[in-house]
């Protein structure tokens, strides 16, 4: 049996370890010279910032769900919606 969110995870790990060692010129585990706890808590302050505004989606689109009920026009709707 394979876990394919496990496996996603380790992969972005792997990616994201070889973005920092071209950024950085080091390994993290060579790396003692960074605040870690500062880093850990600006990433988590950051998360917590993302998870807000993604949790603030979901009361929008379900009035949007209840006001078209119609799915071709709730498609439309919510394209518009998340237009860039």
């Amino acid at each position: 049996m394979r876990d394919k969110i496990t496996e996603a995870v380790i992969e972005d790990l792997k990616l994201r370890s070889e973005r920092g060692i071209k950024k950085y010129n080091t390994t993290l585990s060579e790396n003692n010279k960074d605040d870690f706890m500062n880093h850990l808590y600006e990433e988590l302050l950051d998360a917590a910032q993302y998870c807000k505004k993604e949790m603030s989606i979901i009361p929008a689109l379900q009035e949007l769900i209840c006001r078209f009920p119609n799915d071709q026009e709730l498609g439309a709707i919510v394209r518009e919606f998340f237009k860039k």
